[in-house]
C-alpha cells in the first residue's frame, strides 16, 4: 500500500527555526496549535505533525480551503530560505513599486547590455551614488574656499594689503623730496633778495625822489620777506 504525503511532510521537525517560523505562520491567521503533552511528566513536548494537523483542521472548520494555506505556506518558507541565501551571499530582496515606464525602460537596458535586471540596478545604483559621493566632495570643497575667501577678504579690511602701503610710503617720499626742492628754492630767492637790497641802499641816491620812494617801498618788501625767513629758520632750530 503506498503512503500518501501529508501536509506537512516537508516541515523538518528537527529544525526548531522552521517550526517557530512555522508557528508563527500560523498565528498570523488566528490559528494556535496545540502543544503535546508528556503522559509522565505532564510536561508539554515540541510541537508535532499531528499539532500542525490539529491547526490545519481548525483553520478548515473556520476559514476553508486548507488546501491553498498549505501551498502558500510551502511558498512563504521556500521565500524565507531565499533571502536567507542571498543574505549570505551579501544581497536583500526589495520590492518598490515603479511606473510602467520606467520599468520598460529598464527591461530595454538590460537586454541593451546582456545583464540580469538585478545587476543592472546595481550598476545603475553604484554610477549614481559616485556621483553623488563626488558633487558632495566637490560642494564641500567650494563651500570651503567661499568661507576662506571671506575670511581673507575681512583680514584684508583691518590690515591695508602692503602694495598699497607701499605706494603710500612712496607718494609720501616723492611728497618731501618736493617741498625740500621748494625750500631750497626759496632760500636761494631770498639769498638773491639780500644782495637785491644792499644794490638798491648803494644806488637809490642816484635815482630820482619818485624813484627813491618805489625802490624803498620795494627794499621794505624784501626786508619782510627776510624776517618771515628769519622766523621760520628759528622755528626749525626749536624743533
Amino acid at each position: 500500500m503506498v503512503q500518501t504525503k501529508g501536509p506537512f511532510d516537508w516541515i523538518d521537525f528537527k529544525n526548531v527555526d522552521m517550526v517557530r517560523w512555522a508557528e508563527g505562520y500560523f498565528l498570523e491567521k488566528k490559528i494556535i496549535l496545540p502543544y503535546p503533552v508528556d503522559v509522565a511528566s505532564g510536561a508539554f513536548k515540541p510541537l508535532d505533525k499531528a499539532s500542525f494537523e490539529s491547526g490545519l483542521a481548525l483553520y478548515k472548520q473556520r476559514y476553508g480551503n486548507e488546501l491553498l494555506l498549505v501551498r502558500n505556506m510551502k511558498d512563504a518558507w521556500r521565500s524565507v530560505i531565499q533571502r536567507q541565501e542571498k543574505k549570505r551571499n551579501g544581497k536583500v530582496s526589495i520590492t518598490y513599486p515603479i511606473s510602467m515606464q520606467h520599468h520598460s525602460q529598464l527591461r530595454k537596458l538590460a537586454v541593451e547590455v546582456d545583464l540580469p535586471l538585478s545587476q543592472v540596478l546595481e550598476n545603475l545604483i553604484n554610477n549614481n551614488f559616485q556621483n553623488l559621493i563626488e558633487q558632495k566632495k566637490i560642494a564641500k570643497s567650494t563651500e570651503k574656499e567661499k568661507r576662506e575667501a571671506a575670511k581673507a577678504a575681512k583680514q584684508a579690511l583691518k590690515t591695508p594689503p602692503i602694495d598699497s602701503y607701499l605706494k603710500f610710503q612712496k607718494s609720501n617720499e616723492e611728497k618731501d623730496q618736493r617741498i625740500d626742492a621748494l625750500s631750497s628754492n626759496l632760500n636761494c630767492l631770498l639769498e638773491y633778495c639780500d644782495e637785491l637790497i644792499g644794490l638798491i641802499e648803494r644806488t637809490s641816491s642816484l635815482f630820482k625822489k619818485e624813484e627813491q620812494k618805489k625802490y624803498r617801498q620795494l627794499a621794505e618788501k624784501l626786508n619782510k620777506l627776510n624776517v618771515n625767513k628769519v622766523d621760520d629758520t628759528k622755528a626749525k632750530d626749536q624743533q
